[in-house]
């Protein structure tokens, strides 16, 4: 009884740094457009400390479950690319290439399970953050899926994706969804609190 909850547990903390490293990564990049609708990020309280903290989280996440969690960044950073897949990036590399490069080394290190159940999930909690996200997205100028393909359509892949992710790892959605839960109220209510 106890490995069972040590381990959903420890999946949720793992869950949690790897979302939190993730959400400071995008504050970081976002925070330019962020500013334009007033919108509050974790990288106004970070500074150039944000992505070393997003580092520091990353890495105690990998600690504690490796395959999920570096698969679930491989997966946020997949995701990510989705509107930029013709840019070109630093490696030279436009950000579909890019993609293809994390799923080949995501199949080849986690195998397709993990791949497929991490992006699915990833990709259901980009299209509900879209959804919700419609409105501020578009005054800033950012190139939001809800707004290009329709508010109804992305809750419904949003919610097929859920299904997916589900299906492929029933024992590891609910501490997953745990995880990434606690860092998006944290986030929220950091929102709510800065604005007051």
């Amino acid at each position: 009884m106890w490995p069972e909850i040590f381990e959903f547990l420890s999946t949720i903390v793992a869950v949690a740094c790897c979302s939190a490293a993730v959400k400071l990564a995008d504050d970081y990049l976002d925070k330019e457009y962020d500013a334009i609708v007033g919108k509050t990020n974790w990288a106004e309280i970070f500074d150039k400390g944000t992505m070393l903290y997003a580092m520091f989280l990353l890495a105690l996440s990998a600690g504690i479950n490796a395959p999920l969690a570096l698969s679930l960044f491989l997966g946020s950073y997949i995701v990510g690319m989705f509107s930029a897949m013709r840019d070109k990036f630093p490696s030279r590399l436009n950000g579909f290439q890019e993609s293809l490069v994390a799923v080949t080394v995501g199949l080849v290190l986690f195998g397709w399970n993990n791949m497929l159940f991490s992006f699915s999930f990833v990709f259901a909690i980009q299209l509900f953050d879209d959804y919700i996200d419609a409105h501020s997205d578009n005054l800033s100028g950012q190139r939001n899926l809800a707004n290009r393909y329709g508010k109804m359509e992305c809750l419904l892949v949003g919610l097929f994706c859920t299904l997916v992710a589900f299906w492929l790892n029933e024992g590891l959605f609910v501490p997953t969804l745990a995880g990434t839960a606690i860092v998006y109220l944290l986030s929220f209510r950091f929102n709510n609190t800065v604005r007051i």
